[in-house]
């Protein structure tokens, strides 16, 4: 093999890689000290005793007690998603297969390193920047050259400025972005799960798929009932109404309530006389809120429409703002879904949405979400499918949501 080694690194170099007594390679971003990269190596090794098909063996990274990243998901409902981060640092204590390795250390098998040519992807010559590491160990696994393990007994530090650099040397590095995507093709911090490559999707099962809601069943207009009995519920409602109210484009274009259920949100901002279009996949939702809207005296404002967040049955730019409230964590494909509301939206459109915030260890709906978000994934994913950040938010107390508005 023919590994540049510390003494020659290029100039610009993000990862540093040399060759252990094993043949394997060990790569090391800038941040980790040589000492600490070949302290871990031997837990590193361990694992190609552990694991079949091991090709890369990547290290745990902690910061503060925490988890940093043990590995992470690329082909993801959520997008780029570090596995474990923000978890106690004794809550991982198991090795754990992933998409990816990012940063941090890394061991990879000889034979996986030439197959992926990892030499050139880490060269900071070819473009590849932060995205080097992440690149190389997508390669292998898009090539069947073998596996991708974090192991929880090879941990490091993390440095704090490991995040900033991926950021600007990677994700948001023109060059290295443009790069990753021209050779997988999809984007590796948002990826369109239903163009992902075949070889990549190895832990599809493990997604699940959406619960159908059987509530309106026996419930009715089960939004609108909360709004009337809860408090809370409703100064929430209300809340996230005005906010899109104040934030609204001047035009006569209508608003999307996407994935609307009973239609509540799109009745509030018919209350307001804003004109718009409640769309949702089940029969059984559009005919209640149908119903409720018509009762209501507002049948002349709001339309009803079946169809899907992720093939929605409109033209490019039919509408000036849309709204995707309690709707993200239960979509199967969110930036497919993304990706339409950002072509059915008008120029400077914007679009508002509101998920509940995800907690380690708990999920506030196990029964019906499939992902919960942290706002840096949330903001992520809206920015890959071409939306501009305006507003974060959260609203706490009763309820702890990420609001997030965003400008076509």
């Amino acid at each position: 093999m023919n590994l540049a080694a510390d003494g020659a690194i290029a100039e610009g170099r993000v990862f540093h890689v040399e060759t252990l007594v094993s043949g394997r390679a060990l790569v090391r971003d800038r941040t980790v000290p040589a000492e600490a990269a070949r302290a871990v190596a031997p837990a590193l090794e361990d694992a190609f005793a552990r694991h079949d098909r091991l090709a890369v063996a990547v290290a745990r990274r902690t910061r503060g007690g925490t988890v940093s990243a043990h590995g992470a998901f690329v082909v993801h409902p959520k997008g780029f998603h570090r596995a474990g981060r923000g978890a106690p640092a004794e809550a991982e204590r198991f090795d754990l297969e992933v998409d990816a390795a990012d940063a941090g250390v890394a061991v990879v098998d000889a034979a996986a390193f030439a197959t992926a040519r990892g030499a050139a992807l880490l060269d900071p010559c070819a473009g590849y920047g932060a995205l080097g590491l992440l690149a190389l160990s997508l390669e292998v696994r898009r090539a069947r050259a073998g596996r991708v393990i974090a192991v929880a007994a090879a941990s490091i530090e993390d440095a704090a400025e490991s995040d900033e650099i991926l950021e600007h040397e990677g994700f948001r590095n023109d060059l290295a972005a443009s790069h990753a995507r021209v050779h997988f093709g999809f984007d590796v911090e948002a990826c369109d799960l239903d163009l992902a490559p075949a070889p990549l999707r190895w832990n599809a099962p493990l997604w699940g798929a959406p619960a159908g809601f059987g509530k309106y069943d026996d419930r009715g207009a089960y939004h609108w009932d909360l709004y009337r009995t809860h408090d809370a519920y409703r100064r929430r409602a209300d809340t996230l109404v005005s906010f899109l109210a104040a934030n609204l484009p001047a035009g006569d274009l209508p608003v999307a309530d996407i994935g609307a259920g009973d239609a509540l949100f799109a009745r509030l901002a018919a209350k307001r006389g804003v004109a718009g279009v409640a769309i949702d996949p089940e029969p059984r939702a559009i005919a209640t809120a149908r119903e409720a809207l018509a009762a209501e005296g507002l049948a002349a404002l709001v339309r009803c429409e079946e169809g899907a967040a992720e093939s929605l049955p409109f033209p490019a730019h039919a509408f000036r703002a849309a709204m995707l409230l309690d709707v993200i964590e239960h979509l199967r494909n969110p930036q497919r879904a993304l990706a339409e509301i950002r072509r059915t939206l008008a120029p400077g459109g914007v679009l508002l949405v509101a998920t509940p915030a995800w907690r380690y260890g708990h999920r506030a709906d196990p029964v019906y979400h499939l992902d919960e978000y942290r706002e840096e994934e949330l903001t992520r994913q809206l920015r890959a499918a071409g939306l501009h950040i305006v507003h974060t938010a959260r609203i706490k107390g009763a309820y702890d949501d990420l609001v997030v508005l965003a400008r076509a």
